[in-house]
């Protein structure tokens, strides 16, 4: 008996050496799978910081777009106001030449209406004799007058 408990405890030995390999490649496997989380979860850690950097640096693009778009924005409006008031003065130096001209128009018309009735009364006074026989007269300074009337017009 003493043989088959030998064998028995050998067997026993035997498992218990397997089953301690066993439990050992387990224990290593585990070591192993939790050296690899750590690492997943250390590059999730640094994943996320990163992801968090990227945002901040997007938003601060977008400030630094927005704020450039702003400053166009205000240099257009600014130009925009110049070329406007520059168009107006230019309208109205135009407008007050045009006015101008249109006065000096009208005071030559109304120079050249009195000019048109002082030789209608001019041509009235020469149908009556009695002038006639005036101008006969002055006939030579009539015609030096009659030259400077028209001159002058």
């Amino acid at each position: 008996m003493n043989q088959n408990h030998y064998k028995g405890t050998n067997n026993n030995n035997c498992s218990k050496s397997l089953l301690n390999d066993q439990k050992e490649k387990l224990i290593q496997a585990i070591k192993r799978i939790k050296h690899e989380v750590d690492e997943c979860r250390e590059a999730e850690r640094e994943t996320f910081i990163e992801s968090l950097g990227v945002e901040n640096s997007f938003d601060v693009l977008k400030r630094e777009v927005r704020s450039e778009f702003e400053n166009l924005h205000r240099f257009l409006d600014e130009e925009e106001c110049k070329d406007l008031e520059r168009l107006q003065r230019e309208r109205q130096k135009q407008v007050k030449q045009l006015k101008e001209r249109k006065k000096k128009i009208e005071a030559q018309a109304t120079d050249l209406e009195t000019a048109i009735s002082v030789l209608n009364k001019k041509l009235t006074e020469e149908d009556h004799p009695k002038l006639l026989r005036v101008r006969k007269r002055r006939h030579r300074h009539a015609h030096m007058w009659l030259i400077i009337s028209l001159n002058t017009l």
